[in-house]
């Protein structure tokens, strides 16, 4: 049984007269058809997760040698770690989860928590207050506590003489215990969970101390049915409530950063920005519940769950992917030693690895698509571009997209840029995925020229003369330009086109015989520069 629903049954036990109503509503249900809904919905739910377990998955599944539920693991590097669970299950791998050994630990209660400092001091917890503790990483384990009333559901070793543990005592109060010599000797406090002058029976589910002073623990609230975050900031010496939740919460873990995060039942996750002081809920796009969180870096982090389900950000909780598990077993634990490496366990001796992040293992690099966006004329852009770059991965995702323009420096693509300058310009780029593919360098080249600043008069007399001059600090080569005359009748000169050097600073003169009779309309231009007046011919003679 895994210790979220062993806090219910304890809850249960304490609470006949809800037993007895529980007891009666499933005998009224069985008389209707509520039963039909409830498994229409198992339904769909086992057919979407053997339609995932079909997908390729990113996790493998480890033979642990046991059928127990293993409820928690702890890697202390690559290699050495070590898995616990229930009748007195601790399980040790010394070669990076490939096999596992089955070590005696002298007990048949059921364990929770496991923690490591170093190599070798490791602490285990678990039902009847037992408390193990190992100074040679496992190959012998005292039995410092059992037998006692209560359950330790999680521990933590903060350094190497503080050691915390966190549970339930005999009377349903959340309960702390802490050693500040290496476990020689140690001191147990129960409290109530605190709200708005109101106090909650309930138990710790797990603990997270940022130093041997500041620590936090989830916790699960009697009645009203919900959860909680309570925080201390002297040690374990009093607690005070910093989140009141409407639904039981099971882990907690804090990035080096400060950053917190804490899971809980119907798919709930909660955040904190400020250290543990405020806490947001995050979406986490399930609700299903969520039984453990670990960060291994400020913005990679995996959720898992029942069902088999595995939850992993890469953006420090703003929007969660659900990965192939290949299980539908309930998973209660998982450590991610780095963003790559991480150990799952879960119920029936279920144990799951990833050394890719928890996506497939992935060989083809992502590809990335630029897009230019602009005025263009004939081929060269007339303002300003702005470029984009698209990258896609099908497997592990992306992880970055880098670009080089013309002779600048690599940067690293985060959105959309512009570039402002006259001239050829070449963009080169690439992207990385999450398993470390590398694209092949892509390029692309492009060309600036902003419509030149212009002044175009016009003037009449014999024909029509048109006066252009160029303000701009660059010379014109080569510009085409069009006169056209609509309206009137026109002989001789109705339209008339050619082509133009002006060199900066400087004032241009064309002119242009008409022959005719009228009040055409006159439309000269040149580049991206036009002048429209009304003027009068009379045979050769023009007036504006």
């Amino acid at each position: 049984m895994n210790k979220n629903n062993l806090l219910l049954e304890r809850f249960f036990q304490g609470h006949m007269k809800s037993i007895s109503l529980c007891l009666l509503l499933c005998f009224l249900v069985s008389f209707f058809p509520l039963s039909t809904a409830i498994e229409q919905s198992t339904d769909t739910t086992s057919l979407y997760l053997q339609d995932s377990m079909s997908q390729k998955a990113g996790w493998e599944q480890i033979e642990s040698g046991v059928t127990q539920d293993l409820n928690s693991v702890f890697f202390i590097c690559l290699n050495r770690g070590t898995i616990v669970g229930d009748e007195g299950v601790i399980l040790r791998s010394g070669d990076g989860g490939n096999t596992w050994v089955v070590q005696n630990s002298g007990v048949m209660e059921n364990l929770y928590g496991v923690s490591y400092y170093g190599y070798n001091i490791i602490l285990v917890v678990g039902t009847s207050g037992t408390i193990l503790y190992t100074s040679n990483s496992g190959t012998n384990w005292t039995t410092l506590q059992t037998g006692m009333m209560g359950t330790y559901y999680s521990c933590q070793m903060v350094n190497e003489t503080v050691g915390v543990a966190v549970g339930i005592n005999g009377i349903f109060q959340p309960f702390f215990t802490r050693t500040n010599d290496g476990w020689n000797t140690w001191d147990s406090t129960s409290f109530y969970i605190e709200h708005e002058s109101v106090f909650y029976e309930g138990r710790l589910s797990d603990v997270c101390f940022i130093n041997s002073s500041v620590g936090f623990a989830t916790a699960i609230v009697d009645v009203p049915t919900g959860g909680a975050i309570v925080r201390t900031l002297d040690g374990g010496a009093s607690w005070e409530t910093v989140l009141f939740y409407n639904e039981p919460l099971y882990s907690i873990d804090f990035t080096y950063e400060g950053i917190g995060y804490a899971v809980g039942n119907n798919g709930r996750i909660v955040q904190s920005l400020d250290q543990g002081a405020s806490w947001q809920e995050v979406e986490s796009g399930v609700s299903i519940p969520l039984h453990a969180v670990d960060f291994p870096s400020e913005t990679i982090g995996t959720i898992v769950g029942d069902n088999g389900l595995i939850l992993r950000t890469e953006n420090a909780g703003v929007s969660w992917t659900q990965q192939i598990s290949g299980t539908t077993t309930n998973l209660l634990a998982v450590h991610c030693l780095t963003d790559m490496f991480g150990i799952v366990a879960g119920e029936q001796g279920s144990i799951l690895r990833t050394k890719t992040g928890g996506y497939p293992e992935d060989t083809t690099p992502p590809e990335t698509i630029c897009t230019l966006s602009g005025t263009m004329e004939g081929g060269v852009y007339t303002s300003d571009v702005l470029v984009t770059l698209n990258a896609s991965d099908d497997f592990s995702g992306v992880a970055s997209t880098n670009y080089k323009l013309d002779d600048t420096s690599w940067l690293s693509y985060d959105q959309p840029f512009s570039v402002t300058q006259n001239g050829v310009h070449a963009l080169r780029f690439y992207s990385v995925d999450n398993a470390g593919n590398t694209e092949e360098e892509k390029s692309i080249e492009f060309t600036i020229q902003y419509p030149p600043n212009l002044q175009i008069s016009i003037t009449g007399g014999f024909g029509i003369k048109i006066h252009i001059t160029n303000f701009d600090m660059t010379n014109i080569t080569n510009a085409s330009w069009n006169l056209t005359f609509e309206g009137g009748i026109l002989l001789f000169g109705k339209h008339k086109s050619g082509t133009v050097d002006i060199k900066a600073g400087e004032e241009v003169t064309l002119n242009s015989l008409v022959v005719g009779f009228g009040k055409p309309t006159v439309t000269f231009s040149v580049k991206a520069s036009q002048k429209i007046i009304q003027a009068s011919v009379f045979l050769f003679f023009v007036r504006v």
